[in-house]
């Protein structure tokens, strides 16, 4: 009931939408088709009895006729099938474009994509939008299908084989017990058996499943980190390494596999016999009658073609066993998933405050709760240039990171100057302070994972590695904006970091991340600051792959470009630290010892 429960959470914005006509009107459409399949086996069944009557009585006259209603059957049969196919593959996509749309805007708001991570849950959020939404919709829609089917199925050949069963008369001594519809209860009690042995034989599928999948998507999460990272594997001669990560990875893989196979195996076992067997059983209980000549050949064959059916409804979930057991570990998955979005809380909107960029009694922690910085009190007016100094590992990232609105682990108050509008967008400023709790600590101070707040400010952060998505060099010049900026402030941009041999490829896609060199990317990312001259401009080490003349000449060039903007920055080059008129030495706000 769970499962179930979780899987009409995961539906309801798509199903339960009164806009949502198309995917009623498919689903709908997709039904019809099943039922006149349903209606077209029945005519196929009553088929059944005159042409296995005509060979019995070898009356060939008729037979060309039968054969001529057959085929007739056969093309209605491939027809309304392939139509409901193309139905059900329309509802799919449709389906999966809007689920995913869902999945896409849950996950990317409020910088939820970034917290989650923080917190390792849930694991390879890639698999579960990309592949778990897909077989969600697939195989959602095929146990519908086939529920219905089966149901109108049972309804419709309860009544054949019943009238087919007639009167089974059982003497038990001197008792005379007479069992109308005998077929039937036959066919029921058998279906409810094997469906109850059946359970008990694939039980730990589910629980098999959901740990395959798991383990598949650690496996090509590996296999992208070394895609994704493959000159520093290189530089550091780390394949070795790496291969004994990914043989590690695959001996789990196996050993799950390995599991489910053994599983089912027996579960095959049992199926491919309760299948063999349920062939026989309508055979075996009607040859009495056939021998005592209450009933025709032809009898016999449509009673084993209409208990088949009766036989195949009631063990519905038998046949769908292993289906289902794929089914509840999707579901189970994209529920865990929905639900870690929902139980972050979302920020609050700042008010608009000030010109000023103002902590009070500010501290960080790392996601663990190891104290970074405690007791920070800062005030910056724009413009200016400031310098975040400090030993490695003691904040200063964390402490832009805080500003930037994406970090969560941090007391006190921040406050940001309103903006105005920019290339890039813009909104108000506003002071952000402690919200509300996911993780309550002690009354003494434990750790407290706050709301972070909103990115409202035009705020650009460059971090000391680019972010260059595969895309046209325009849409990585004006990221995150998509378009509306003029040609020639992107070439412009492209003069001023030295890049001017890029400006005729600005329509070029590519993978710009691999093309281009650390240096290069830097200076595109550079670029970006040029064109969306934003309010607020956060620098981590976004010039550590350049020479020092370089990475000199770069940000005076953003010093001149940008007269109105705060810059807070973090280098470890002596020539960059020269350039900014004012540092803070983050070393006085270090937490106590204990």
């Amino acid at each position: 009931m769970q499962t179930l429960r979780r899987f009409l959470r995961l539906i309801a914005p798509y199903w339960f939408n009164r806009h949502n006509r198309t995917a009623w009107a498919l689903l709908a459409a997709d039904t019809a088709c099943t039922l006149i399949l349903i209606l077209i086996g029945v005519w196929i069944v009553q088929w059944d009895k005159r042409f296995y009557d005509a060979l019995h009585d070898m009356n060939g006259a008729v037979l060309p006729a039968l054969v001529i209603e057959y085929l007739g059957y056969l093309g209605l049969v491939v027809a309304w099938m392939n139509a409901g196919e193309w139905l059900r593959k329309r509802l799919i996509i449709h389906w999966r474009e809007q689920m995913s749309e869902q999945f896409h805007q849950a996950w990317l708001a409020d910088h939820k994509h970034y917290r989650l991570q923080l917190t390792g849950e849930p694991d390879n959020p890639d698999q579960r939008i990309a592949e778990d939404i897909a077989l969600l919709a697939s195989q959602s829609l095929e146990l519908v299908r086939s529920f219905i089917s089966k149901s109108v199925t049972l309804a419709t050949y309860l009544t054949i084989l019943w009238r087919l069963s007639g009167v089974q008369t059982l003497t038990l001594g001197d008792y005379t017990l007479a069992i109308p519809g005998y077929l039937v209860w036959i066919a029921l009690a058998y279906s409810a058996l094997t469906t109850w042995l059946g359970h008990l034989v694939g039980g730990k599928l589910q629980a098999l499943n959901v740990e395959r999948q798991h383990r598949e998507a650690d496996y090509r999460a590996t296999l992208l980190r070394i895609r994704d990272h493959s000159e520093q594997i290189a530089l550091y001669r780390g394949a070795p390494a790496e291969q004994a990560r990914l043989e590690q990875r695959f001996a789990h893989i196996k050993t799950n596999w390995r599991a489910l196979i053994d599983r089912e195996y027996w579960f095959g076992m049992f199926y491919a016999s309760y299948v063999r067997i349920s062939i026989f059983i309508p055979i075996f209980a009607t040859l009495p009658m056939y021998l005592a000549g209450k009933l025709s050949f032809g009898d016999i064959m449509q009673t084993r073609a209409a208990f088949a059916r009766v036989q195949d409804g009631f063990g519905w979930f038998l046949d769908v066993y292993k289906q289902l057991i794929v089914w509840a570990a999707v579901v189970e998955r994209l529920a865990r998933f929905q639900e870690a979005l929902e139980q972050l809380p979302a920020s609050e909107a700042p008010a608009p405050s000030g010109d000023a960029l103002h902590t009070e009694d500010l501290s960080l922690t790392t996601a663990d709760g190891k104290a970074l910085l405690t007791g920070l009190n800062l005030y910056a007016r724009a413009p200016g240039w400031l310098l975040l100094d400090g030993a490695s590992g003691i904040g200063k990232t964390t402490l832009l990171r805080t500003l930037a609105g994406i970090w969560p682990y941090y007391r006190g108050r921040y406050t940001l100057p309103t903006a105005q509008q920019s290339p890039c967008g813009g909104g108000a400023g506003g002071t952000h302070e402690k919200g509300e709790s996911l993780f309550h600590g002690d009354a003494g101070g434990g750790v407290r994972l706050q709301t972070s707040p909103p990115n409202s400010t035009p705020i650009l952060s460059l971090p000391q590695r680019p972010y260059l998505p595969h895309d046209t060099l325009r849409a990585n010049l004006c990221y995150p904006a998509r378009d509306g900026i003029d040609d020639a402030i992107l070439i412009r941009a492209l003069e001023q970091v030295g890049l001017t041999r890029l400006a005729g490829e600005l329509d070029r896609e590519d993978a710009w991340g691999n093309r281009l060199s650390g240096g290069e990317q830097q200076r595109l990312s550079l670029a970006r600051a040029l064109i969306a001259r934003p309010q607020l401009l956060y620098l981590d080490e976004a010039t550590n792959q350049l020479d020092d003349a370089s990475a000199r000449e770069l940000i005076q060039t953003l010093q001149a470009a940008l007269p109105d903007t705060l810059c807070l920055a973090i280098s470890h080059q002596p020539a960059i630290k020269a350039l900014f008129p004012q540092q803070i030495d983050l070393n006085r706000y270090r937490p106590a010892l204990p």
